[in-house]
């Protein structure tokens, strides 16, 4: 099942379970977008580490031998929207199921889950992997112990 994961740039951990085997079927996808730079002022040395540190995270999967689409800030076909990249990136490669990992942000977590809702293919929200807890707002959501939220 053609399957698209979402990396947004503080999840950058190589030691997350996705990561574990190579799939030629998993396309993983790693933004640059303007939604995320411009929603409140940031310093311009802070914004060039962080894609630095994507870019790079980006390369070292490809490395590893996984399928790794990179939206630069600069890319042509960059949308500059989370969802709308989201969407090209799922007509384009007949994608059958979308998976994020937990956003550590509350307006991203929303967003990201009301996206999901609304997607006619299946979806899911993992563990980020980065704490040792569940964070008590998600603990509604919680499906099962490997934090698999599911639509469809």
């Amino acid at each position: 099942m053609p399957t698209l994961r979402l990396i947004l740039g503080d999840q950058l951990n190589p030691n997350h379970s996705w990561f574990s085997e190579r799939d030629k079927h998993v396309h993983y996808v790693m933004m640059e977008v303007r939604q995320e730079t411009d929603y409140v002022l940031h310093h311009a040395q802070k914004i060039i580490a962080i894609f630095a540190a994507m870019r790079h995270f980006a390369a070292a999967l490809r490395k590893r031998g996984h399928r790794v689409h990179y939206l630069s800030i600069d890319d042509q076909t960059n949308e500059h929207s989370v969802p709308a990249n989201l969407d090209a990136l799922i007509a384009a490669h007949g994608i059958d199921r979308f998976e994020y990992q937990m956003p550590d942000e509350w307006r991203l977590d929303k967003q990201l889950a009301a996206y999901a809702k609304a997607l006619a293919v299946e979806s899911a929200m993992v563990d980020s992997e980065h704490f040792t807890s569940i964070p008590h707002a998600m603990k509604p959501r919680v499906t099962s112990t490997s934090m698999a939220i599911s639509n469809g």
